[in-house]
């Protein structure tokens, strides 16, 4: 075995390195399949790639940029259609497993050809053995670390910017590394096993400059999800002060209900009468919606919602020690109790049967637990995520469920924790705050 035949990796080993790549993602990203089909699927392309780097390895070398470009083609569609995700997802994904499978390839071709030149003829279970050790550590280590970045059972949503930035480093880790085999007569060029190295190094370097960019995305995206947190949060609090003006106003017009009382008495006029009796009857059932829990913010969003479901036919009951309370901010009981009960009014308002409408809340001590429970009526159970959050079946994906979130931060700022279920037609939302460190 010649030198010059050492710098070429063998197709069968860049084939078992794009396969396992995409196999990575495949377990990180939603399936489209399970069971004995998503095996057969596994097993079945593994084959498909083995056959085309066969094929390419005997084409023409002027047919080489081609056929890179119909692997990572076939990478692609691996990728696209095992997973439950858009184009732009399954691109970014097939970007980086193309890169870390020529890294992968690369590293244990060094390291095989530096054996070689170490021992002149070793046998096949030092070859096995090199490959087995560098492909289930790189691939491992990646998997382990890349398995944080991207949310289980969520899209990446990667935009068209971030997806031309990947394509960049990508096409240029690649076009470096491989640049002494494309042109050997360029300053940037190397005759001997250097190649090998410099192009291992380059391949690291695009993981670790894709691994930068993820992070980077990372950062923007905790930094949206906070200031739209952030938004919600002050959005509640700004109906918090806007309602108790409006509370005022209604308190004043309940004062009033003597004066309907002498107009009643005083009027002959049959019609006349009975719209002052409704009239009565509307502000009874707004003063009935007024809640005094001992908590004077608690009950400005209470009263609130309440006088919401009122006028829109929800049967709300609630049972609340506001006391129990005290201690949080004026802002985080807003955020909680705002938020849990624009959800579950959102939920109910879109059934017409009036006997669907329902909504409870409760506000208790449990042993040394203040316990929170807001629940609702719904007719199609939920699924949750990973981080136990319900998986949503809006379009705009990336900018729902804050309201959840704003109710997660508020809550873990006393130590406390949130829980959510979906059983038999009834959607829980369970907090739980330790009343001893408070």
């Amino acid at each position: 075995m010649t030198l010059e035949s050492l710098m070429e990796i063998p197709r069968i080993y860049t084939a078992l390195a794009e396969w396992i790549a995409c196999i990575i993602y495949i377990f990180i990203l939603p399936k489209k399949y399970s069971g004995f089909r998503f095996w057969c699927v596994l097993i079945s392309t593994c084959f498909f790639f083995g056959a085309y780097q066969y094929i390419a390895g005997i084409l023409p070398l002027y047919l080489w940029i081609p056929g890179m470009l119909g692997a990572i083609v076939l990478m692609y569609l691996f990728i696209y259609l095992s997973t439950d995700t858009n184009w732009k997802d399954a691109s970014f994904c097939c970007i980086r497993a193309f890169v870390l499978a020529e890294f992968a390839a690369s590293l244990h071709w060094q390291l095989y050809v530096w054996i070689i030149l170490k021992i002149e003829s070793p046998n096949i279970w030092i070859k096995i053995a090199s490959l087995a050790f560098i492909y289930v550590s790189v691939f491992l280590l990646y998997f382990l670390l890349e398995r944080e970045h991207i949310p289980k059972e969520e899209r990446i949503n990667v935009n068209t910017k971030e997806l031309s930035g990947a394509v960049l480093i990508a096409f240029s880790a690649f076009t470096i590394s491989n640049l002494s085999f494309i042109m050997p007569d360029t300053p940037f060029s190397g005759v001997s096993t250097s190649i090998l190295y410099v192009r291992t190094l380059v391949d690291f370097g695009g993981i670790v400059m894709l691994f930068a960019q993820q992070d980077k995305r990372e950062e923007l995206r905790m930094r949206s999800e906070n200031q739209s947190m952030n938004i919600v949060l002050q959005r509640q609090y700004d109906q918090y002060r806007l309602s108790i003006d409006n509370i005022e106003m209604l308190r004043r017009e309940f004062h009033d209900l003597k004066h309907y009382m002498i107009a009643i008495r005083s009027e002959s006029d049959p019609e006349k009468k009975e719209q002052y009796l409704s009239e009565m009857e509307q502000a009874i059932l707004t003063q009935e919606a007024f809640y005094h829990t001992g908590n004077s913010v608690l009950d400005v969003v209470l009263t609130t919602k309440s006088t919401y479901c009122v006028q829109n036919n929800i049967r709300f009951t609630c049972m609340a020690d506001g006391k129990l309370i005290s201690f949080m901010h004026v802002k985080d009981i807003c955020s909680i109790f705002g938020n849990a009960l624009d959800n579950a009014i959102e939920c109910v308002s879109q059934y017409p049967d009036l006997d669907k409408r329902l909504i409870s809340l409760s506000l208790s001590k449990k042993n040394q637990f203040l316990m929170i429970q807001c629940e609702n009526y719904m007719e199609k159970n939920i699924s949750f995520n990973k981080n136990g959050l319900p998986s949503t079946t809006k379009k705009d994906k990336e900018n729902h469920g804050y309201g959840l979130k704003s109710i997660q931060y508020a809550v873990s700022k006393y130590g406390g924790s949130m829980a959510l279920h979906s059983e038999n037609h009834w959607f829980t939302l369970q907090i739980l705050i330790p009343l001893e460190h408070v």
